[in-house]
This record gives structure tokens, sequence and C-alpha cells, in this order.
């Protein structure tokens, strides 16, 4: 068994993989090529990607592969400025909970000329996202391929992104996946609202939808309450309680024998912050402020609280993370 070592990855790398499953082969025999899913990287061990579940984010620590199957990173050759990254990896979050586009996917290895759909499949998101930053990768973004990111002239290959697990590790791995988790009351929460509108695509589209259609505030309120979307974080923190607790955290680096874990996961967290991989969280906080502003409804007060949650956790995540580090950062091994 392998998973990928994200710790040679960077912000917007392409990860190419391929599975057992049948609908792999046919993709990779379609195609021509040994790969057949695209993924995105976003930086905290996190990518962004296109299955039947919609546009989500993945861990890739949870994300376990069998010897046969290949695994590939690309980074643009090009250097890309850190604006223009941004861009790449805000055009992939904004997609979340986007519908997957079948018959699209099934169309792209003919090459149409005509312009997709709104919904996504795996490499048409990747796809998307780097012309949208004004960095194509295809001839055509809508229908592109896993195969024609491989083959693409503007990606270089990033050797050595694969790490070998033994079966004990990967029961480890597999246990108590919180992104899984995010992903269905993600998927929960949309499905109640798209009951209520059928318009809404994507998780960006709920705060427009209700500036134009203030009315529908209560019910799709209660949708965000029913679905769990803004109470989910407590099962990061009731699982790792010692990430925003400095004490704990001491107590818990006492006691682990995965002493050097626990400081490579610190630096890692140090390193996300300052790169802003969490940035966006700010960002839609000032958002849901600004639209709560605008209009005092219950669904903008519900996720301005969220978003400064969230905000304040990550602070004492990083304060507890630079404290171990200047702690017993120079103690690694010992």
């Amino acid at each position: 068994m392998k998973r990928i070592d994200f710790s040679k990855l960077r912000k917007g790398d392409i990860l190419l993989t391929t599975s057992t499953h049948p609908q792999s082969k046919a993709i990779r025999t379609f195609t021509k090529s040994d790969i057949s899913h695209a993924m995105l990287y976003v930086a905290n061990g996190s990518v962004m990607d296109s299955t039947g579940e919609g546009v989500h984010a993945r861990n890739l620590q949870r994300q376990i592969y069998d010897d046969d199957c290949v695994i590939y990173a690309y980074r643009a050759e090009a250097t890309i400025d850190p604006k223009t990254m941004n861009q790449i990896v805000d055009y992939v979050r904004s997609e979340t909970g986007a519908p997957y586009a079948t018959l699209d996917a099934m169309r792209s290895p003919l090459k149409p000329e005509r312009k997709g759909s709104a919904a996504q499949f795996c490499s048409r998101l990747v796809a998307r996202a780097y012309a949208n930053a004004g960095c194509p990768l295809t001839d055509n973004p809508d229908y592109t391929t896993p195969a024609d990111l491989q083959r693409s002239e503007r990606l270089e290959s990033v050797p050595d992104v694969v790490l070998h697990v033994t079966a004990e590790e990967k029961a480890e791995f597999e246990a108590g996946d919180s992104v899984k988790g995010m992903r269905e009351v993600t998927n929960d929460l949309l499905e109640r609202v798209r009951a209520i509108s059928p318009a809404i695509r994507v998780l960006n589209d709920i705060y427009p939808f209700l500036l134009a259609n203030p009315s529908f505030d209560a019910a799709i309120a209660e949708a965000h309450r029913a679905s769990g979307f803004l109470d989910y974080w407590k099962v990061e923190m009731a699982r790792h309680p010692y990430r925003y607790d400095s004490v704990e955290m001491v107590r818990f680096y006492q006691s682990t024998e995965q002493k050097d874990e626990l400081l490579e996961y610190c630096r890692t967290t140090l390193e996300d912050d300052a790169a802003n991989a969490f940035a966006h969280w700010q960002v839609n906080l000032g958002a849901c402020a600004a639209l709560l502003e605008m209009k005092p409804l219950e669904t903008f007060r519900l996720n301005r609280d969220l978003y400064a949650t969230l905000c304040f956790n990550h602070e004492r995540r990083v304060k507890t993370a630079h404290m171990l580090v200047s702690v017993y950062g120079d103690r690694a091994g010992t």
C-alpha cells in the first residue's frame, strides 16, 4: 500500500492517480494513459477534486492506494506568482459542492469544441482553475482529460511523491477522517437548500440567492442547523484537543512515543499559516459580516459566527504549535 507524500508538494500542484475501480480502467482505456483522476493540492495535506460526491476537499493522509496504482505529481513549468496561485486555489474552493458532470466527463476524450456545462469533473475542475487565472494548461479546459494534463507541455513532473505504508498504518489512516465527514455534512446542506431552490449549484450560491430572496432565510438557516454544517468543527477539536491548548499539547508530547511526528505536525502548521493556507476563513468572515450589515438575515449571522469560530480556533492552533516548536524543537529524535 502507498500514499502521497504531501511534504513534497506546493500549493497548486496537480496530482494524477488511478484506482482499481472499473470506471478507472474505462477512463484509462479511452484516454490511452495509465491515470484516471486529477486533484489540485491546496495546502495543509488537503486536495480538492470532483467525484460523484461533487467538488470537495480530501485529506491526502487518508488517501491510501494499492501498490499497482500509479501516482504522479506535476507543477507549472513557469513560475506562478502568489496572487495568481491564490486565484487558482480560490477557484476550486469556490466550486465546493458543484455537481458531477457525468456526460461531459464521458465526452471529454472526444474533444468537443463547444463550451461545457457548469457542472464539474476532476480534470475539468483543475484545467478550469488554471485557465480562470490566465494560465491555461490545455487547449480546451472544459473537455480536458487527466491524460491531457499529464501530457501538457506547461507542466513538469515532481519526483518522489510516494510513501509506502503498512497494513497497520492503513487502518490508522482510514480511521476518523474528519474531511470525509465534512463532505457528508456539506452535501447534506446542499441537498436541503437545493430542495428550496434548484438554482443553488455550489455553497457560494446561497448568499446571492438570499440577497435576492430574503423570505427564504428561515428555511435556509434551518437547513444549516439540521445538516450539522455549523457544528462540524467540534469533531476535529474532540479528536485532537491538545492541538488547541498549550498545556494539553505539552502533556501529549511528554506521553507520546511519536514526538518527532508531533513536532513535524507543528512545523507544518506554522508553514501553512505563513503561506496563508487558511486565509479563506478570514475572507469568508469578512464577507459574511458585510452581508449581515446589508441585510440582517439569520443565515448570514450563523455563517459569520461559524467563520469567527474557525478563525479563533486556528489562531489557538498556531499559537500552540509555535509553543511546542519553541520549547522542544531542538530535541527531535531525543
